[in-house]
C-alpha cells in the first residue's frame, strides 16, 4: 500500500518551543511522544525567516529566490502573479529599496498537491494558506480536493477565537461560532478529512496548517491561568504557552485518529513550523541569535519531527541540516509521483536518511530575503560545511558576517575579516546560486546619502539580535531551572 502523509504546520513556533527540543516551560507531551516514536531533527531550517515565502517553499519545493515569492503577501496587488512593477520605497536613509517580488505562489509553479493528486491520492488542505489572496490562487485551485479554513479576505491575525475570524470569511467555516477556538476547529476538520479518506480506501495527503502560534496571541483563559502559576524560564509568556498546549492537543488527536482508523503504521506524520519564533514578544529562542525575520539562526531554525512507524525507527535524533524545500522531493519519492519535466526542485529527498540512515552528501543551504522587517534589512546567506556567510545589502561597505557554526553555533564571533579565504569561498558559492536562480535583488535608492549612516544596516541587525539574546540569557540564568543547570555545570 502506498503511504499516507500528514503535515502539521504551525505558525511562528520557535525551534525550542517543545519539551523534546529544550523547553522547560511549555508542556507538549503529545508532540514529545511523536518525537520519541520517530525522528527528531536538531538542525532543521525553513526556507525563509517569514511566513509567505517559507510556505511557498514547502508547497512547491522551490527556494523563494527562484519563485520570486519572497515577501509576505499584500492585498493591494492581488490581481495576478506578476512581479511588483515598482520596488517598495523605504522611508529614511537606506542604500536600497526592496527587491521586486510576487504577491502569490505563481500558478506556473506546481504545488505538491498538483503533482500527486492524479496518482490516486486524496488531497486536503485545512487552515492558513497565505500564498495568495486572489481566488485563482487559493488552495482549492492549486491541487487540493478539499480545502477549508483559509481566509478569503486579506487581514491581519486579530486573535484565535471564532470572533476574530468571522469577519474574514474563512472558506468552509461559515458555521464558526464566536467562542470557538480555531486550533480546535481546524483539528475537527482534519479528523473529518482523515475519517472520510480512510472510508474511501484511498491514500491521502493532508496539510493541517494552524494559525497558532502567530500574534495576536489569545487562548482560553482557564488554560492561560494554569501557566501563570508555573515557574518560568527565559520563556515566560503564559498566553503563548497555552496556545502551544492547544497545538499539542491537536497533534494528539490526529495521532489518535490515525490509530483508530488503522492507518497509523503506514502514515508519515511531519510536525514543523513555517519559520522561527517571534522574539521577544512571543517566545525566547535563546541561546540562538534573533528570531522571526532575522538573518541569524533563530529566524530559520524550526522544530522538525517525522514519524512513520512502518519505515522510520523510533527514538532517533538527527543533526543533518535540512531545509523545507526537501519536503516535496521526499513526498514525490514516497508516492511515486513526479514533478513536471520543466519544474526545478531545489531540495533533496530525505527518504534515504529517514528509512536507512543514509545521510546526504554535504551541500550548501541558501536563504534570500531582500526585504525590510521590524528587525533587519535585506540579506542573503549560505551555510556550507559548518560555515555561514551573511550578506547585508543595506550597508555602504557591502558588509558581510562569517561564522564557524561548528565552534560557534550561537553566532557570537564574526570571522569575516579573520578568515578572508573562507569568506571568499562562500561568497562565490552564494553569487553563483543567486545568478542561477535569477534572484531579484534590492533596487538602489537614488536618494541615499552615503555620508550619513544607513538605517537597518549590519550594525542595527547585529546589535538588536545581541540585545535580545542578552535579555533572554539573563532570564534563563536567573530562573529556577537555569540556576539548577548552572550549578550542575
Amino acid at each position: 500500500m502506498r503511504p499516507n502523509i500528514v503535515l502539521i504546520l504551525t505558525d511562528d513556533q520557535g525551534w525550542k518551543d517543545l519539551g523534546c527540543t529544550g523547553s522547560h516551560y511549555y508542556q507538549t507531551p503529545h508532540i514529545d511522544q511523536l518525537a520519541a516514536d520517530g525522528m527528531l531533527f536538531t538542525q532543521a531550517y525553513s526556507a525563509a525567516p517569514i511566513c509567505s515565502p517559507s510556505r511557498g517553499a514547502i508547497y512547491s519545493g522551490q527556494y523563494p529566490a527562484r519563485s520570486k515569492f519572497t515577501a509576505v503577501i499584500r492585498p493591494y496587488v492581488e490581481q495576478d502573479a506578476r512581479l511588483h512593477e515598482v520596488s517598495k520605497p523605504i522611508q529614511g536613509n537606506t542604500q536600497n529599496h526592496e527587491a521586486l517580488h510576487r504577491h502569490c505562489l505563481p500558478p506556473t509553479i506546481p504545488t505538491i498537491a498538483e503533482m500527486i493528486r492524479d496518482t490516486g491520492y486524496h488531497t486536503g488542505f485545512i487552515g492558513k494558506w497565505h500564498c495568495g489572496w486572489n481566488e485563482a490562487h487559493w488552495p482549492d485551485k492549486r491541487g487540493w480536493h478539499i480545502a477549508e479554513g483559509f481566509r478569503t479576505v486579506a487581514s491581519a491575525t486579530k486573535g484565535h477565537f471564532g470572533r476574530d475570524f468571522i469577519p474574514f470569511q474563512c472558506k468552509g467555516l461559515e458555521d464558526l461560532g464566536e467562542d470557538d477556538y480555531m486550533t480546535d476547529v481546524l483539528t475537527d476538520r482534519a479528523v473529518a478529512f482523515l475519517t472520510d479518506a480512510a472510508a474511501k480506501d484511498k491514500p491521502f495527503f493532508l496539510i493541517l496548517s494552524h494559525y497558532a502560534v502567530h500574534t495576536k496571541l489569545s487562548a482560553p483563559e482557564e488554560l492561560v491561568a494554569k501557566y501563570r502559576k508555573l515557574p518560568t524560564t527565559d520563556q515566560d509568556n503564559a498566553i503563548y504557552a497555552a496556545m502551544i498546549e492547544k497545538v499539542d492537543d491537536s497533534v494528539g488527536r490526529i495521532v489518535d485518529t490515525l490509530r483508530s482508523l488503522g492507518v497509523e503504521r503506514n502514515t508519515m506524520v511531519i510536525f514543523t513550523s513555517d519559520n522561527g519564533g517571534l522574539s521577544p514578544h512571543s517566545t525566547s529562542n535563546y541561546p540562538l541569535m534573533g528570531g522571526k525575520s532575522f538573518c541569524y539562526e533563530a529566524g530559520m531554525r524550526v522544530p522538525l519531527i517525522v514519524k512513520w512507524p512502518e519505515k522510520v525507527a523510533a527514538g532517533r535524533r538527527e543533526a543533518t541540516r535540512t531545509v523545507s524545500v526537501d519536503f516535496v522531493p521526499t513526498w514525490l519519492e514516497m508516492t511515486g509521483a513526479q514533478a513536471p519535466a520543466a519544474t526545478t526542485l531545489d531540495g533533496e529527498s530525505l527518504l534515504p536518511l529517514l528509512t536507512s540512515g543514509i545521510r546526504p552528501a554535504p551541500r550548501p543551504i541558501f536563504f534570500h530575503h531582500p526585504h525590510y522587517t521590524h528587525a533587519a534589512g535585506p540579506f542573503s546567506s549560505v551555510i556550507l560545511e559548518d560555515w555561514k556567510l551573511i550578506r547585508f545589502y543595506n550597508d555602504t561597505s557591502g558588509a558581510e558576517q562569517l561564522f564557524d557554526m561548528s565552534s560557534d553555533p550561537y553566532e557570537q564571533s564574526d570571522l569575516a575579516t579573520i578568515c578572508p579565504e573562507r569568506a571568499t569561498q562562500l561568497r562565490k558559492v552564494l553569487d553563483q546560486w543567486l545568478a542561477e536562480t535569477d534572484a531579484e535583488l534590492p533596487r538602489p535608492n537614488t536618494g541615499f546619502n552615503p555620508d550619513a549612516p544607513p538605517e537597518k544596516d549590519k550594525t542595527f541587525t547585529w546589535e538588536l539580535a545581541l540585545k535580545e539574546r542578552g535579555v533572554h540569557a539573563h532570564k534563563w540564568q536567573n530562573s529556577e531551572v537555569g540556576r539548577r543547570c548552572l550549578n550542575r555545570e
